[in-house]
């Protein structure tokens, strides 16, 4: 029996861990229940009893996430909203460039850097509901401010208005995989991300679609003007409905938990804010032990090429096609729309499959494969100038780099279980910014000075390093350990009687057999007791990983 050292302080409570030991007690068998220690103490942070515990699942779970989506989609609308038309932004405003029209898209990469702790430690301390209508209200303040940007010396404003609005997108991108632990059951955490992941690609594709359709690529100024006016006042209608949304329908969690991962998640976070009585601290502690975490590393790199690569293309759709398409400014628009709509079936396809599989580390790296191989055909083939293979080229990509997204927030909580989703997700995002920074800035330079070939070159070689590293991850997949952990336990209930029913039976038929055990002293040890023994040890109940061994 396993010792546990007590303090006198500790008030001490039963532990439900045990395993069972089938002892030959002459002609009987004798069934013993063995507890991995008779007492724990209640101060242990891993220690949640699961058979206590109760779930279930609210059909509010959906409207939580259809409000979200509404949400992360007017977020990433505006993010692309003036990329996508670069050459008629630089016409219409006078004091504006390239590289101005550019940092449009990176000012919500580079203010998501360091508001992402900020973020992610109100997300933990106020609680969903909170922390969304912050969020939303910023978005939605900075889409009105945009309002009032129309005219050619106002770019400035425009932009003022645009990193109110990126601020907001620190409050978006990490929640996905949180809603989805604290409201979906374990068969649906995978398909839930992946649905939270569509509403922010929904809204980039959107953004690809609309402002090249309602800003005319026209001489008239006046014409320009009307074309923005109705684009941002559109934009921000859109989000302030949001926020009232938000306001009346969102809960910050459901009154009984999902899952029994997501019960015992909740209470190790709780036992920590307990041990760590600063938030901070225990916030701090958090990253700090993330940052310890080695599979997590490789992936925190490897996700931040990955994405960072798909931001880059995004930013510099326009002027990486324009120079071989000059006359197909619609058509960009839509190749844009198309990787990212390619890019909606890939995150919910993956994402259900990797509920049905529970294959992470598989997934993984075959998505990032696929992603690696079609930005090399996009990059060669790209110089052939054929528009109908350039479709079909970025939808590949769309479809397995954008997929890619919810499978590596899911692939992080499962490596860094049971601390916050928000955490690890909040993490793998600003790998994301960095790298999406990076690579506009390099790719872009390249372009300037060696040709489009080289910048998407670049890009390719960096999804290989990527490929490398993702490979190299050790698949540790805590969470799912956890939620098998507690069906295991659920199994516990009944060991015990069963084997005293096999007993039964077995002290049964030893009486019958009794004179000629008792008159054979060389009796065939294939008897009876060890038959007992090869059916206990065939039972999947039995027969699972513990610390202490049936045999």
């Amino acid at each position: 029996m396993e010792e546990t050292n007590l303090n006198t302080d500790d008030r001490l409570i039963p532990s439900e861990e045990s395993s069972v030991e089938i002892k030959p007690n002459g002609k009987d068998v004798e069934v013993v229940v063995i507890h991995k220690s008779e007492y724990r103490k209640e101060s242990d942070a891993d220690f949640v009893d699961t058979q206590q515990l109760k779930t279930k699942l609210y059909t509010r779970r959906f409207l939580i996430m259809g409000i979200f989506c509404l949400y992360s989609m007017s977020s990433a609308f505006q993010w692309i909203e003036y990329a996508i038309i670069t050459h008629i932004v630089i016409k219409y405003y006078t004091h504006s460039n390239e590289l101005f029209v550019a940092w449009t898209s990176m000012i919500y990469m580079l203010s998501y850097i360091p508001l992402m702790f900020v973020a992610t430690w109100m997300l933990d301390n106020w609680g969903l509901r909170r922390i969304l209508l912050f969020g939303a209200t910023l978005n939605a303040v900075g889409s009105l401010i945009k309002i009032a940007s129309v005219n050619q010396y106002y770019f400035i404003i425009s932009f003022v208005g645009q990193t109110v609005a990126a601020c907001a997108q620190s409050f978006i991108l990490e929640i996905p995989p949180k809603i989805a632990s604290l409201w979906f059951g374990p068969s649906e955490v995978s398909t839930a991300t992946s649905v939270g992941v569509f509403g922010n690609q929904l809204g980039v594709a959107l953004g690809f679609l609309i402002p090249p359709l309602i800003v005319p690529d026209s001489d008239n100024m006046e014409a320009i003007a009307a074309g923005f006016r109705v684009l941002f006042i559109s934009s921000a209608a859109v989000c302030t409905i949001v926020v009232f949304l938000i306001f009346f329908f969102i809960r910050d969690k459901p009154p009984l938990p999902p899952s029994k991962a997501s019960a015992v998640a909740l209470q190790a976070e709780s036992d920590n804010k307990e041990e760590h009585t600063s938030s901070f601290s225990n916030y701090k502690r958090s990253i700090g032990a993330l940052m310890k975490n080695v599979p997590f590393l490789l992936l925190l790199v490897s996700y931040g090429i990955n994405t960072g690569t798909y931001y880059a293309i995004g930013t510099l759709l326009n002027p990486i096609m324009l120079p071989f398409h000059p006359d197909a400014v619609r058509e960009i628009g839509q190749i844009g729309l198309t990787m990212v709509v390619a890019g909606l079936g890939g995150s919910v396809i993956c994402g259900f499959f990797l509920d049905k599989t529970k294959y992470y580390k598989g997934t993984t790296v075959g998505i990032y494969v696929l992603s690696m191989v079609f930005m090399f055909v996009f990059t060669f083939t790209l110089q052939l100038k054929l528009l109908w293979l350039d479709f079909i080229t970025i939808f590949m990509l769309g479809f397995f780099m954008t997929g890619y997204l919810p499978i590596g927030f899911e692939f992080g909580a499962e490596l860094t279980y049971p601390e916050s989703e928000a955490t690890s997700a909040g993490l793998l995002n600003v790998s994301a910014q960095f790298f999406g920074i990076l690579f506009i800035l390099v790719a872009g330079e390249l372009q300037k000075s060696y040709g489009i070939l080289a910048g998407d070159i670049f890009m390719s070689v960096a999804l290989l390093v990527g490929t490398v590293m993702t490979v190299a991850i050790k698949a540790d997949l805590r969470r799912q350990a956890a939620n098998k952990s507690s069906a295991l336990s659920d199994c516990d209930e009944t060991k015990a009687t069963e084997l005293m029913q096999c007993s039964s039976l077995n002290h049964n038929a030893n009486n019958n057999s009794n004179r000629n055990y008792t008159s054979s002293p060389n009796h065939d040890v294939d008897n009876d007791d060890a038959k007992l023994i090869r059916l206990t040890s065939a039972s999947s109940c039995y027969s699972a990983d513990t610390r202490f061994p049936l045999f």
